[in-house]
């Protein structure tokens, strides 16, 4: 037995000994836990501070994009009121699109062809005042107030009947006859026919045709009402008021 093998301090001395350092030992473990969870504590505690930092930042601008949202959804619902209110207003002044009309009727005018009267006239159709009785408990159509009356007054007119008596002089009747033709072409037509030629002589000897002659218009022309009055407003949002 060697010199370091010799242990001369009692084995009650050296058990408590054992038990001292194996104590020290866990409370260096304990500690050192609690330095990490505490750091871990001040990190997270510093990156919470960072982002409170930001969403305060943010609150700001937040609120500014919330009321810029506010204004466009407003100005979102006048720019639909002042469309329903111009549609209702162009029709009323306009039940029949008068400017198509004419256009469909005299922009293909051949040279040899002058209009001297060009009348538009609405009629009521036959029966088209017997409308349906009410349904008890029907549900109110849904929709803004303008928007229904244009809808219904649309309807109304689908029962109406446009014509157009066209009036006017020509050198060649073979050419009016070919102009009539190509009317039929037109979207809005119905159909176009003559009504009467009375042929005259100039004092030159020229000879020419007074003419009369009635073009119908289709009566579902209409559905296409607000797809037309749509393509003249895309400004009037734009512009103060109405018109």
């Amino acid at each position: 037995m060697t010199s370091d093998e010799i242990e001369f301090l009692p084995k009650k001395y050296r058990e408590k000994r054992k038990s001292h350092n194996f104590q020290v030992s866990r409370l260096l473990v304990v500690v050192v836990m609690v330095a990490g969870m505490s750091a871990v504590l001040l990190y997270q505690l510093a990156a919470l501070h960072a982002v409170n930092r930001q969403v305060a930042a943010l609150e700001e601008p937040h609120e500014r994009v919330m009321q810029l949202m506010q204004e466009v959804e407003r100005q979102r619902a006048e720019v639909a009121i002042k469309r329903h209110h111009a549609k209702l207003l162009t029709f009323l002044e306009h039940p029949y699109p008068k400017s198509q009309v004419i256009s469909a009727i005299a922009s293909p005018l051949p040279s040899e062809i002058t209009i001297t009267r060009l009348q538009v006239t609405v009629e009521q159709t036959a029966g088209a005042n017997n409308k349906a009785p009410s349904e008890k408990g029907k549900k109110a159509p849904q929709g803004h107030p303008m928007e229904l009356d244009l809808k219904q007054l649309v309807d109304e007119a689908k029962s109406r009947r446009c014509t157009v008596e066209v009036e006017g002089t020509t050198d060649d009747t073979s050419c009016l006859y070919t102009f009539l033709a190509s009317l039929h072409q037109a979207e809005i037509i119905e159909s176009a026919k003559i009504e009467s030629i009375d042929p005259h002589q100039n004092s030159d000897g020229t000879e020419f045709s007074n003419f009369t002659a009635h073009v119908k218009i289709k009566r579902g022309y209409l559905t296409h009402f607000e797809t037309l009055v749509g393509q003249t407003l895309p400004a009037a949002s734009s512009r103060e008021g109405v018109r």
